[in-house]
């Protein structure tokens, strides 16, 4: 089975190492798309971890939880990458992440800043 994330590998060598915490994403990208994986395998910790330290005070895992249960995830799109890569301590991953909900298609686009931390 393909990862939902988008890309032609497995689940199992593409986003689930990074989930299982087996091992930790390099690129601004990979993250990105671990992050989005999490959010259709409902695995809310997973999102909760990789937010940056000032955004977890703020950051409800309840309806976050219950956004992902609700939302049938139709498919992500990387439109953009600035930086990011496994050399560079921030990135901006610009995307797009299709769901379905209460009976209407959303495209979710978001401009994202991701920076590395011990």
């Amino acid at each position: 089975m393909n990862c939902p994330c988008g890309t032609n590998k497995t689940y199992e060598t593409c986003c689930g190492p990074f989930i299982s915490g087996e091992a930790f994403p390099s690129t601004a990208e990979a993250l990105m798309r671990s992050r989005y994986t999490a959010f259709t395998r409902k695995d809310i910790d997973y999102i909760g971890k990789t937010l940056a330290s000032e955004s977890r005070a703020d950051y409800d895992a309840k309806a976050s939880k219950k956004w992902a249960d609700e939302a049938q995830w139709k498919g992500l799109k990387i439109l953009k990458v600035e930086k990011g890569l496994a050399t560079d301590k921030k990135g901006t991953v610009e995307f797009v992440a299709t769901y379905a909900q209460d009976g209407k298609t959303v495209d979710h686009h978001e401009v994202s800043q991701f920076r590395k931390t011990e």
